[in-house]
Parts: C-alpha cells; sequence; structure tokens
C-alpha cells in the first residue's frame, strides 16, 4: 500500500526532461486544463510534502487523482526509457510477439521473438533468455507447427545453457550480498576469528581463480563478491586489483555499459575510493576523474548526473581524509553549481559534506545556511546519522559566530529531534551537546579552556572504542577542538 508521500517522492525524483515529457505526453489528448496536470504542477511545486493545501483544492476527489496520475507518471516513463533503453525494448517485443500470436499472425509474431532473442543476448539477460526460450517452445506447441527433432533439441540445449548461466550469477550474487552484509558490520580486519568464522560460513572456495565462472554477468559478480572480500579483511591491494577487473569488464561489453551506466559508474567510483586509500595512487584517482568529467560532457544528462554523484563526492571525502580542508573547499562551487543542474539539492550525502567542508575551514555561516538546508528540506532522507551531527555543528556554528540569542533555541531543538528519534542519552551528539558544549558556552571566559580540555579528552576516548571510526563528526569535532586549544 502506498503511502501519502509516495507521489511527491517520484515527482521529486524525476529529471527535467522525464518531467517536460510527461507533460507532453499528458497533452496529446487535448485536455491540456486536465485535473492530474494540475495536480502534478501543484506537487512539483512543493518543497515539502503537504496534503493540506490539496485537499482543500481536490477535496473528496484527491485520493483516486493521486492513484491516476502516480500510474500515468510511470505509464509515460516506461514510453521514455523505451526510447534509450534496450531492456525495455526487449520487453516490447516479447509483448508485441503475444500480441501478434493471439491475432494468428505467427511468422510475425515469430519473427518479434528473433528480434527480442537477439537483443536478451547482447545483454546478457539470461532471465530474459530463459523467458524468451519458454515463449518459443509454447508458441510451436499451441499452433501445432510441425517442426524438426533438431529444432526441439536446440531449444533444450539453449534452455540449459541459459540455466547454467542464471544458477552461476545467482551464486555469486546470493555471495556478493553475504559479504556486503559482513562489510557494513564494520567488520575488524585484525580480528582473525571472525574471519575464519566467515570462511566456515560462506562459500569462500567461490573466490578462487580455479573456481572463476564462465557466463559473464556471473563474472562481474565473482570480482565484486572478492573486492568486497577483501575490503574485509584490509587487503588494499587485492581490492584495488578486483576492483580495476570491474571496470574492465564493462569495456569488453560497450552495449551493457551503455544500458547500465550507473552500475559501471558505481564500479568506477569503487576503484577510485581504492586508489584514494593507497599510497602512490592518488594520482589515477585523479586521472578517472578527468577521464569521466570529459565523458560526461558526451553523455545524457542523466549519465551526467550519475557521474557527478559519484565522482565528487569521492574527491570531497579524499581531501577531507587528507585532512585538505582547503583543498576540500575548492571543490564547493562547482559541485553546488552541480546540485543546481542536476536537481541534487536534497542529495543529504552531498550537502552533509558541503557543510561539514564548511566547518572545516571556519566558514560558520555557510555551515550553518547548509545545515538548515538540511533541517528543513531531508527529514525524511533515512540519514538519521548526518541529521544528528549536522545540529552539533549548527551549535558550534553559532557560538563561533557570538550569536547567543540562536543557541539556546537550537540546542533545545536538536534535543527535541534526539528525544523523538530515541538516539538515547548515551549517544555521542547528545552527551557532546548536553554536558560538554553547555559547559563551554556557559563557561566564565578564564574556565573555557578548561571546558575544552574536557570535551578534547571526552573525544579521544570515544576514538578509542571499537568502531569509533564509523561516528560521523568525530574527526571533525576533534579538529575544531584542537583549533581552539591552539
Amino acid at each position: 500500500m502506498r503511502s501519502k508521500e509516495d507521489l511527491f517522492y517520484l515527482v521529486q525524483a524525476m529529471s527535467k526532461s522525464e518531467k517536460r515529457y510527461f507533460v507532453l505526453d499528458a497533452k496529446k489528448g487535448g485536455r491540456n486544463d486536465s485535473r492530474y496536470l494540475t495536480l502534478f504542477g501543484a506537487i512539483n511545486n512543493m518543497e515539502e510534502y503537504d496534503e493540506a493545501p490539496l485537499k482543500k483544492r481536490f477535496a473528496a476527489n484527491l485520493s483516486s487523482d493521486k492513484a491516476y496520475l502516480y500510474e500515468a507518471i510511470l505509464r509515460s516513463m516506461r514510453d521514455y526509457r523505451s526510447q534509450s533503453s534496450k531492456a525495455a525494448q526487449v520487453k516490447e517485443r516479447l509483448m508485441d510477439a503475444r500480441y501478434l500470436y493471439e491475432r494468428g499472425l505467427y511468422d510475425q509474431s515469430t519473427e518479434r521473438i528473433s528480434e527480442a532473442k537477439a537483443m536478451a543476448a547482447e545483454l546478457e539477460d539470461q532471465f530474459t533468455l530463459l523467458e524468451i526460450n519458454r515463449e518459443e517452445q509454447v508458441s510451436l506447441f499451441d499452433r501445432r507447427a510441425r517442426v524438426q527433432l533438431e529444432h526441439i533439441e536446440k531449444l533444450n540445449e539453449e534452455r540449459e545453457k541459459t540455466l547454467k548461466a542464471i544458477d552461476e550469477e545467482l551464486k555469486y550474487l546470493d555471495l556478493y550480498y553475504r559479504l556486503s552484509l559482513e562489510l557494513s558490520r564494520d567488520f575488524n580486519p585484525n580480528d582473525e576469528h571472525r574471519i575464519e568464522i566467515l570462511k566456515m560460513n560462506l562459500p569462500i572456495n567461490l573466490l578462487d581463480e580455479k573456481n572463476k565462472p564462465k557466463s559473464p554477468q556471473a563474472i562481474r559478480r565473482f570480482f565484486q563478491c572478492n573486492m568486497t572480500y577483501f575490503s574485509i579483511s584490509g587487503e588494499l591491494e587485492k581490492v584495488y586489483y578486483f576492483s580495476n577487473k570491474a571496470v574492465e569488464w564493462w569495456e569488453n561489453l560497450p552495449i551493457l555499459k551503455e544500458e547500465e551506466f550507473y552500475r559501471y559508474i558505481n564500479n568506477v567510483s569503487n576503484l577510485v575510493n581504492t586508489c584514494y586509500k593507497i599510497d602512490g595512487k592518488a594520482q589515477e584517482a585523479n586521472q578517472w576523474y578527468e577521464i569521466l568529467k570529459n565523458e560526461r560532457q558526451n553523455s545524457s544528462l542523466h549519465n551526467q548526473k550519475v557521474i557527478f554523484q559519484y565522482l565528487s563526492l569521492s574527491k570531497l571525502l579524499y581531501h577531507l581524509n587528507q585532512n585538505e580542508f582547503t583543498e576540500a573547499s575548492k571543490l564547493l562551487p562547482d559541485i553546488i553549481d552541480g546540485l543546481n543542474k542536476f536537481g541534487l539539492k536534497k542529495n543529504i550525502a552531498l550537502v552533509g559534506n558541503i557543510a561539514t567542508v564548511y566547518f572545516l575551514v571556519g566558514d560558520y555561516a555557510n555551515c550553518i545556511k547548509w545545515v538548515d538546508n538540511i533541517i528543513k528540506n531531508m527529514k525524511n532522507s533515512g540519514r538519521l546519522d548526518i541529521q544528528r551531527i549536522m545540529r552539533i555543528y549548527k551549535i558550534v556554528s553559532l557560538y563561533e559566530l557570538n550569536d547567543f540569542e540562536r543557541i539556546d533555541l537550537e540546542i533545545r531543538a536538536a534535543n527535541r529531534f534526539y528525544k523523538s528519534n530515541d538516539f538515547g542519552h548515551e549517544a555521542m551528539e547528545e552527551i557532546v551537546l548536553n554536558v560538554y558544549l553547555r559547559q563551554i558556552i556557559d563557561a566564565p571566559i578564564f574556565e573555557i579552556k578548561h571546558s575544552i580540555i574536557n570535551l578534547r579528552q571526552y573525544l579521544i576516548e570515544i576514538k578509542r572504542q571499537p568502531n569509533s571510526e564509523n561516528l560521523l563528526g568525530l574527526d571533525e569535532l576533534t579538529i575544531w577542538v584542537d583549533s581552539k586549544m591552539k
């Protein structure tokens, strides 16, 4: 069951060209003033979803109008995507084949199936090839076609080959997801016992070169599985090797690279991030950055957006991890232009890092501006870790700007947010805010240094705890405290 906000999020996720296509598509019937187009415009103009004005305007029909508009958008986007997506064109040809078959136009139906089969083979889409194989056999049986035994055997042989490829792909897909889950659990590469348990519980033998699969999609998953496993064990050189292999895989399948460009960029981004972690490979990461910047100029707007999202964040994080805050700040004008160009003003990861850079370089007014953007417009982003630390940045920034009138208001607002999301009184942000920052803010001038030392000692203690590297803002607050000590 869809929630009230689903339609809003769908509209917000559409690109400008997609919205333009939908509006033109909707007007083809000559009803420029149709209710659902009016509703589309109203929702599109919203910064945050608010149903109250929509209820006033659309009264009792709002629920049905929203449902109609939701389906209309998806229908229109299917048409929009079919112009450039070979995967969508394969599905359309299968639907055409079934229609032609129902009308008794068997030769035309067979021709359409053959086209779909050739395209699915180009895309290495084994699941669709299996569906096509079934369609061919059912079609022959239903119309009592006269076929040679060789024809049936050929179809059976194709099916067996396809099933084997699917089995390979699913094995590695399952292993990849399980390894990714372990990696997300803050795996400690020095915990040899846990790694042994991992080897006992998962089919790690699938990662051996001698067991390398034969089907293309399974090979890509083989590279990704190895990359993830060696990320868990902390062997960066091997992560780099398999990240490279995953990127090279796409270069050998240019049609698939174009079709699934966002997955290709994801693999390049993994390679770039790995390069940034290995001494001496930062230049290679920068070369990839330039290569994709050039590719972005010749790509569709959507692909440009994908490249911008992955690489801008990678390069920004690299400079932050290297404590090169001035260099990171130099990237911000281009990143902010990209946010506006590609409609990414609500990308909380990018906006959060922009606020972080401004915080680290001491541009507290701009830090507050971008934190407010998150607080006001990204309540439903799901990234509560970012939202928690942003409130601390804002309060520290107000303190640095001597804006004491607003500090109490912001402290109360932050505590309401922490309480409503049930973070617990032991959360780092709550302790920093309600114990140490309050001490600093309320301290007489001669006690400020002592209060700052207390905060520094607390942050050092937190850093010694397991998995502390995953606490957002810990390093940034330590850097701020050290600057105050100086």
